[in-house]
């Protein structure tokens, strides 16, 4: 589910040290100093029906606990050594109710007072109400307070969905916990070859949990970047509200060259991809020339992203972004493609740069 803050709105890692042998064949040993840990309280509500099918509270709690440690490891694991901290989520069951989820949810939504937590989470193993079936999956939303809301709803009518025994969902929970630590969903920047009409190629995200959390076991160098960046705070709404938009740099600069050389008059086309339809829209939204320098430098690049401004040339702009753009340079009659999604652009403020720079040969 993709999360945007400004409009509402991710064993034990240990740091290697090196061992060394001196003229005498004698090795120290290895030391190895743990990371400190950031735990993040969950306020957990779990549906009556779910509770009763898994043997009762006590029982359910005790799953939930064991699930959890799940969570826990994979979530640090796939960080392969590259997390600054350990990351421990404490599920803290406070609610049993009986009545819809989504009617619980909507209370949540416009309530505050929950100062010894850090997330809510919301579970409901089966569609036993009516309202429910509008708003079936597992999303992340915001709710009052600045606080976090993360729903795990079934898609069944019948069938207990089974929270503990399916390889994937802690991995999905991973998932949506991703979004709670300020990381979008990757998968919304992906273009299919079927609907991209400029080149007619696919241009697939990094390998991430926000990108497949079915089968992929590792976070991208961009989740890491801001899970690393955002880890002290507990509620990263209100700590770094319009983070997202703050990634990006200020400006692209393309250079231009053809056989070696700089090259003036090159035409740029820059072509805008949604999300939920991953396609292109045919007709560039902007349209450059690179000058005597043989470049181009694009500003306003936040702008251009999200929230952008007319003509969009689509009647139908998910979330109000440009999720990625695809770059075309043309130099008499051949043409050069460079793919820019937000998640690549964005790396340049993990770099301390204003600038994303590009370089475009014939």
């Amino acid at each position: 589910m993709k999360i945007s803050w400004k409009r509402w709105f991710l064993f034990p890692a240990v740091l290697p040290l090196f061992s060394w042998t001196n003229t005498g064949n004698v090795q120290k040993d290895v030391v190895s100093q743990p990371l400190d840990t950031i735990e993040y309280r969950i306020f957990v509500a779990v549906d009556k029906a779910g509770v009763e099918h898994w043997g009762g509270k006590e029982a359910y709690r005790a799953k939930l606990n064991t699930f959890f440690e799940q969570v826990n490891d994979f979530w640090n694991k796939a960080g392969d050594g590259r997390f600054n901290f350990y990351f421990r989520y404490v599920p803290d069951l406070q609610v049993v109710y009986d009545c819809s989820s989504r009617q619980l949810e909507n209370v949540y939504n416009r309530s505050a007072g929950f100062p010894n937590h850090d997330v809510l989470l919301i579970i409901d193993s089966v569609l036993d109400f009516d309202d429910e079936e509008k708003s079936q999956g597992w999303y992340c939303g915001g709710a009052a307070d600045d606080l976090t809301m993360v729903v795990c709803r079934s898609r069944s009518k019948t069938e207990h969905e089974d929270l503990f025994n399916v390889d994937y969902f802690c991995r999905g929970v991973a998932h949506e916990f991703g979004h709670y630590r300020g990381v979008t969903d990757l998968y919304a920047d992906r273009i299919q070859a079927k609907k991209n009409v400029i080149n007619q190629l696919q241009y697939e995200p990094d390998s991430c949990v926000m990108n497949n959390h079915y089968n992929t076991y590792k976070w991208s160098s961009y989740a890491v970047n801001i899970i690393n960046y955002t880890a002290k705070s507990k509620r990263p709404r209100r700590d770094f509200s319009g983070l997202f938009k703050q990634m990006f740099p200020k400006n692209i600069l393309v250079s231009v060259k053809v056989n070696g050389k700089k090259k003036k008059g090159v035409k740029l086309n820059l072509y805008g991809a949604r999300a939920q339809f991953n396609d292109l829209i045919p007709t560039p939204y902007r349209t450059y020339e690179v000058n005597k320098k043989g470049e181009y430098l694009i500003t306003g690049v936040p702008d251009l992203y999200d929230n952008p401004a007319e003509p969009l040339h689509t009647d139908e702009l998910p979330y109000n972004r440009w999720f990625s753009f695809l770059l075309e340079a043309e130099y008499k009659g051949e043409k050069k493609y460079v793919w820019l999604p937000e998640y690549e652009v964005q790396q340049t403020f993990f770099e301390n740069k204003d600038t994303y720079q590009v370089t475009i040969d014939f």
